[in-house]
């Protein structure tokens, strides 16, 4: 396996067998994947718009878009989610949408040429993720900082790198480097599928494993109930878990079942990976990763200054943490109004704003709630009409249908 820059994959490119991703039970081979690639980029540069809204479920579909797009000179717009309020809000920033059915309904030649090396600098795709003070906001990233990333989690993780299979979606940043982008760099076949439960992930790595597992802290805290860790024994050969921390009994769990803990990882969408761990016993510290130089402000929050920021600005990340004498940190929690549910991102200000928009709420308060599961609470002034509503169908249905308002 020989390890490509981002910026040169379809510039050098593999052997034509070489594998590149498992969909459902066939392995896709690099000719293939990049005739696809090849293909679409010509289509897309005849066409003026700039912006594309990238909208794809199946992850072979959505890096093959993502590539053509980027080879065509456009910008690929990353959704949050394919929630059609999510769409439709994005829609208005994009000029045209790119989809699976596009993607893979194209006629496509076989034997496509290579293709000259992107420009680092210039090649580029947004992402969107909650402000701190109401709507999400675009967070564009370059090509550069990406490839800059990979290389990284190549230099720390590469000896244990396998075939990669995910829980996590690929439109944010940690499944889209984790799933997509590091192993296409690093010559290592990926799993077009996500693993909804733990069965299914069980199924796909005796299929197609062993292999590198890619999760997130709700979905590894909840996985001991559902299956039998021992399972995993020899078939996932390192499970990664970021977009929150890990609890320390989850991390002792697989540790005990697997002999370690879970790698986790700590960014965001803004910054890039900041920081990992892997939880022993009585010690649940972070190390920063290679060229990330953190501080900590007058309030105690963690600010840095990274390679993978646009520059040498330094950020404020909203995350409070202690410095340790050893040069690692513990993080004690969020700053702002910003809450981390089962690793979503959520403005409670954004969040407050729109349920306001619903004609039977007057005025709203939100605040993040810590017990068995964290969560959301909402104290609600309602309208004359909501005053109607609750009247007529109690607490419990009027609560359903505005949490109805805010899942669309």
């Amino acid at each position: 396996m020989s390890l490509i820059h981002l910026s040169h994959l379809h510039a050098t490119g593999r052997t034509g067998n070489y594998p590149v991703a498992w969909r459902g039970d066939r392995l896709v081979l690099w000719q293939e994947y990049h005739d696809r690639v090849a293909a679409l980029a010509a289509t897309l540069a005849s066409r003026p718009q700039g912006r594309w809204l990238l909208v794809c479920d199946n992850s072979l579909d959505f890096v093959t878009g993502l590539f053509a797009l980027w080879h065509a000179d456009k910008v690929a717009v990353i959704p949050p989610s394919l929630r059609p309020g999510t769409l439709t809000e994005l829609a208005a920033v994009a000029e045209a949408r790119f989809d699976a059915t596009t993607i893979t309904s194209l006629p496509v030649a076989e034997d496509q040429a290579l293709m000259p090396p992107l420009d680092p600098a210039a090649t580029r795709l947004e992402l969107y993720t909650s402000g701190s003070t109401g709507s999400a906001k675009a967070v564009s990233k370059s090509l550069a900082q990406l490839d800059d990333e990979v290389m990284v989690l190549e230099a720390a993780w590469g000896k244990r790198a396998a075939t990669t299979l995910s829980t996590v979606p690929h439109h944010h940043i940690y499944g889209l480097l984790f799933h997509l982008l590091w192993p296409l760099a690093g010559g290592r076949a990926f799993d077009s599928e996500s693993c909804a439960t733990p069965a299914q992930l069980l199924t796909r790595l005796e299929k197609i494993g062993p292999g590198v597992v890619i999760s997130s802290p709700s979905q590894l805290t909840r996985m001991p109930e559902l299956i039998d860790l021992g399972l995993l024994r020899g078939k996932a050969t390192s499970l990664f878990s970021s977009g929150g921390p890990l609890p320390g009994t989850a991390a002792a769990q697989f540790r005990e079942a697997l002999g370690e803990s879970p790698i986790e990882v700590y960014g965001s969408t803004e910054t890039g990976g900041i920081a990992w761990r892997q939880q022993q016993e009585n010690d649940d510290n972070w190390t920063p990763q290679p060229g990330v130089v953190l501080q900590l402000d007058e309030d105690g929050a963690v600010t840095l200054t990274s390679p993978f920021l646009p520059d040498a600005t330094q950020v404020r990340t909203g995350d409070a943490a202690q410095w340790l004498p050893d040069g690692r940190f513990r993080l004690l929690g969020r700053t702002d109004r910003i809450a981390k549910i089962e690793e979503k991102r959520l403005s409670l200000p954004e969040m407050e704003a729109r349920l306001t928009l619903h004609p039977w709420v007057r005025e709203v308060a939100m605040v993040a709630l810590s017990g068995r599961r964290q969560t959301i609470g909402a104290v609600v002034v309602l309208s004359p009409g909501g005053q109607l509503r609750l009247a007529e169908d109690g607490r419990a249905g009027l609560s359903q249908q505005l949490r109805q308002h805010l899942a669309h």
